[in-house]
């Protein structure tokens, strides 16, 4: 994306996008892409998007940062995670005050009923009409603690948090293949449901292993933000069923930024003071009394906007396959959330009120992202899933050549790194094949030592690069 684009798009937050980055040594577009769907997580369910009748959008963005280990990722959700994590001790300390105080009240009440008990079981033995209940014998309901942010956590504590909280979360993890891979180990395929349904932030019910009463969620909205390796990326696509879930991902998989000594401190109280006043939102209350989000509706150009974008979404669709061909499909609906979140921002940034409807302007500036930008980010991380074993093998490993400047290279040199899929003979050898093919890389000894001999390779000199 071109820098001037990049101003358009993100537009009072484009400068911050690019101090964070810079003050993180990460790509632009990691921190570009932690912003929008922890605000996403923020605005939760005090605003959805209605394109037209029959389609309503919550504003839950799902974001993956792609890279290797040392490519930013971490320093880029810790500039948007940071301020997120003050808002949440902060409401844990509001709540101590309310649970301490709720708990005085509730000492003194407990002595009020012991109290009225005993005088209206002194009434009825004597005849007489036993007193009214006081209304000081009961404390009410215990407050609530507030959150914004979890790490970890059960379906069923999910279902509660959003039960008690009913706003929203955002999920945040530093790696998040082990999850993604590991949601189905115990629940038989019932964590997987659960997360597809928490994209739509539709009604849910959750059941309890100890209790008959399922926990009722008015809206399931979770959303989630966080990183993982090419590697572990590539492995999770190969052996993922098409249920839609990964393809309901945000992806950016940008070429790591030039290592560099900031020259600036990031100002973290911006993004605080925003996610602050998109926390005010508050919803609408129903005629029965019953939360629901205050909807937001696209102007005519907005609409007019989107059909075009969706009509070529559809031509694009109409070339992918696999993986791709599912996450082409969901971009219309992904460009509605980001637009609600780019309106949003904007005002969470000084630029005039909050917005009650969505200008042709924020969805331009969404499908661009969405369908300019990011397509391009996904068919880099989805693409190479379509690719047999041995071709992902030799990509990666002429990553690692070329990044590293590498004169010859070995089995065992890709052995010691623990890459995912290229860590045994049986999966480097082919690899070797198709880059020897390529003129990459050529035989050049047998090494010695004991057990099976090792064949090393000499690297091309003259690829591009190379040094």
């Amino acid at each position: 994306m071109s820098a001037r684009d990049f101003d358009t798009v993100f537009g009072p937050w484009a400068s911050w996008i690019r101090d964070a980055a810079e003050v993180k040594s990460a790509p632009v577009d990691f921190v570009a892409l932690a912003l929008l769907s922890s605000a996403s997580a923020i605005v939760g369910n005090s605003r959805w998007t209605v394109p037209w009748d029959g389609w309503k959008e919550p504003p839950l963005i799902w974001g993956m940062l792609v890279g290797d280990p040392s490519s930013g990722k971490s320093p880029a959700l810790d500039a948007v995670l940071d301020p997120i994590r003050q808002i949440d001790t902060d409401l844990g300390a509001k709540y101590q005050d309310e649970r301490k105080q709720w708990d005085d009240k509730d000492e003194v009440a407990r002595l009020i009923l012991a109290k009225w008990k005993a005088d209206a079981k002194t009434a009825i033995q004597d005849g007489d009409t036993p007193p009214e209940k006081p209304k000081e014998a009961d404390a009410g309901a215990p407050p609530i603690r507030g959150r914004v942010r979890i790490t970890d956590a059960t379906t069923e504590k999910v279902g509660e948090l959003l039960r008690d909280g009913w706003r929203g979360l955002l999920l945040s993890r530093d790696e998040l293949s082990g999850w993604l891979a590991g949601m189905d180990r115990y629940s038989g395929g019932g964590d997987r449901a659960f997360w597809l349904e928490a994209f739509g932030g539709r009604s849910y019910s959750v059941d309890r292993k100890n209790s008959p009463e399922p926990i009722i969620v008015d809206h399931l909205s979770v959303a989630i933000l966080g990183g993982t390796q090419p590697d572990k990326l590539d492995s999770l696509l190969v052996h993922s069923d098409d249920d839609g879930l990964l393809a309901r991902f945000m992806v950016v998989f940008p070429e790591p930024a030039p290592l560099q000594r900031p020259t600036m401190t990031l100002d973290e109280t911006k993004v605080r003071d925003a996610m602050e006043r998109l926390r005010a939102l508050e919803p609408v209350t129903d005629e029965h009394g019953c939360k629901r989000p205050l909807f937001l509706h696209l102007q005519e150009p907005a609409k007019d906007a989107l059909q075009e974008f969706r009509i070529q979404c559809m031509a694009w669709e109409a070339e992918a396959s696999g993986l791709m061909k599912s996450h082409i499909g969901k971009m219309p609906g992904l460009s509605v959330r980001v637009a609600t979140v780019l309106a949003l921002l904007d005002c969470a940034a000084g630029q005039g009120d909050y917005v009650a409807d969505i200008s042709a302007g924020h969805m331009g500036r969404a499908c661009h992202y969405v369908g300019e930008h990011l397509r391009q980010h996904a068919y880099r991380a989805y693409g190479a899933a379509s690719q047999p074993p041995e071709i992902r093998a030799a990509s990666r490993i002429a990553e690692i050549i070329q990044s590293e400047g590498l004169r010859q290279i070995g089995t065992r040199e890709i052995q010691r790194r623990g890459l995912v899929g290229i860590q045994t003979a049986r999966e480097i050898g082919p690899a070797f094949k198709v880059l020897e093919g390529a003129a990459w890389i050529s035989p050049i000894q047998q090494a010695e030592g004991p057990g099976r001999p090792t064949k090393i390779y000499a690297v091309n000199p003259r690829l591009e690069g190379f040094k």
